[in-house]
C-alpha cells in the first residue's frame, strides 16, 4: 500500500483524514492502472477533526458526488542531497476534482512532479485540497462561471503553509526557503496563495496557525480563471473580460514568480499568464514569464516531444538563480 500515515507530534491534529478518491473520474472496471514513481514519506490531515472549519466543509459539501471532504497533504522526502527547500504542489482539475489519479501528468498521487523536486533536493507536499466547487469554477448548468461563499481551497492552501513551516525544523526545511507551484486551477490557486496572504481565510485553529502565510516563490504551471471573463465579462475576448481578475490584488510585496505557459494552450491561454506578469512587473515585483511555442494543456511531467518537455530543467534554472538550490 502507498498509504502511510503518520503525524508529527509538533502538529496539533486529532486523527488522520480518512482515505478518499482523487481520481480525475469515477472508477470503472477498465480504469488504467498506474505505479507511483515514488512512495510518499506520510500523509498529514490538514484540519483537526472537530474543526470548525472541517465540519463547515463537510457540511457544505454534503450533497456533491465524489467530493473530497477531508484534505491532507502527501509529504514526499528527498533522499541525498537536501537544498533544505520546500514546495507545495496544487494539483489541477478545475476545482471539480484532483488530477492526480491514474491518468494524471504529475503522477499518481503526484509522485512525478515529486520525484523531480526530491531529485532536487527539495521536500514536495502534494496539497490534496477540498473540491469540487471550492473555487472559481464553470457551472455547465447556468453555463457560467462561479465563486463559493467560502474559499475552501484557498483554506486548505494556507494552512498547509502554515503546517509545513510550523514543522520546517523537524522535517530539514528552511522555513524562508517555502514555496507554491500549481498547475491550471492549482495554479490559480498557488496564485492567490501568494498574493492573498495579508489575512487567513479561517479563524487559527493551533499553534501552526501562527506562523506566516506569504510564500517564499511561486510557480503556477498554466494557470486559469486569471482574467476578467472568469467573473462573466462578456463577450470574454474584449478588452475589459481580459484584465486581470481583481480577485487578485498584486503588489511589489508578491514573492518572486515564474509562470509557465505554451502558447497553444486552448484549455487556459497564454494570455492569462501574460495579464498577470504585466500586473506584477508593474507593481514592481519580481516575474519571470516562459511561453512555449508548443505544449498544449495539462503537459504537466508527460514528454511530448514538444518545447515544453524543457520547462522542468528552466525550472530548476529559475530556482536555482533566486538561490534557492544552494
Amino acid at each position: 500500500m502507498l498509504f502511510a500515515s503518520g503525524v508529527l507530534p509538533v502538529v496539533v491534529i486529532a486523527q488522520p483524514a480518512p482515505r478518499q478518491s482523487t481520481l480525475e473520474a469515477p472508477p470503472s472496471d477498465d480504469a488504467p492502472t498506474a505505479q507511483a514513481s515514488m512512495v510518499y514519506w506520510r500523509e498529514i490531515p490538514l484540519w483537526p477533526e472537530d474543526s470548525q472549519v472541517l465540519q463547515a466543509g463537510i457540511q457544505a459539501l454534503a450533497h456533491e458526488a465524489w467530493a473530497l471532504t477531508h484534505p491532507s497533504m502527501l509529504v514526499y522526502r528527498p533522499t541525498g542531497r537536501s537544498a533544505s527547500a520546500a514546495v507545495l504542489v496544487f494539483p489541477g482539475g478545475g476545482y471539480k476534482a484532483l488530477g492526480i489519479g491514474p491518468a494524471s501528468t504529475l503522477g499518481l498521487y503526484g509522485s512525478d512532479v515529486c520525484k523531480w523536486l526530491t531529485d532536487a533536493g527539495i521536500t514536495c507536499v502534494l496539497v490534496k485540497y477540498r473540491v469540487p466547487n471550492t473555487g472559481c469554477n464553470w457551472n455547465p448548468e447556468t453555463k457560467r462561471h462561479e465563486s463559493p461563499a467560502i474559499p475552501m481551497a484557498l483554506q486548505d492552501a494556507q494552512r498547509a503553509m502554515s503546517l509545513v513551516r510550523h514543522n520546517a525544523d523537524v522535517w530539514g526545511v528552511d522555513p524562508h526557503r517555502i514555496g507554491v507551484m500549481g498547475f491550471s486551477a492549482g495554479g490559480h490557486l498557488a496564485v492567490l496563495a501568494s498574493t492573498a496572504y495579508v489575512s487567513r481565510t479561517y479563524e487559527p485553529v493551533d499553534a501552526a496557525d501562527r506562523t506566516r502565510l506569504r510564500p517564499d516563490f511561486a510557480i503556477p504551471v498554466y494557470p486559469g480563471h486569471l482574467t476578467m471573463a472568469h467573473k462573466n465579462l462578456r463577450p470574454s475576448d474584449s478588452p475589459a473580460a481580459r484584465e486581470l481578475n481583481t480577485d487578485i490584488v498584486v503588489s511589489a510585496a508578491v514573492p518572486p514568480t515564474l509562470l509557465i505557459h505554451a502558447k497553444d494552450d486552448s484549455v487556459d491561454p497564454v494570455e492569462y499568464s501574460e495579464v498577470y506578469a504585466a500586473a506584477l512587473r508593474d507593481a514592481g515585483a519580481n516575474v519571470t514569464l516562459i511561453r512555449y511555442e508548443t505544449g498544449g494543456h495539462a503537459f504537466g511531467m508527460r514528454p511530448q516531444g514538444t518545447d515544453s518537455d524543457r520547462w522542468t530543467q528552466d525550472a530548476l534554472r529559475w530556482l536555482d538563480e533566486i538561490g534557492l538550490l544552494r
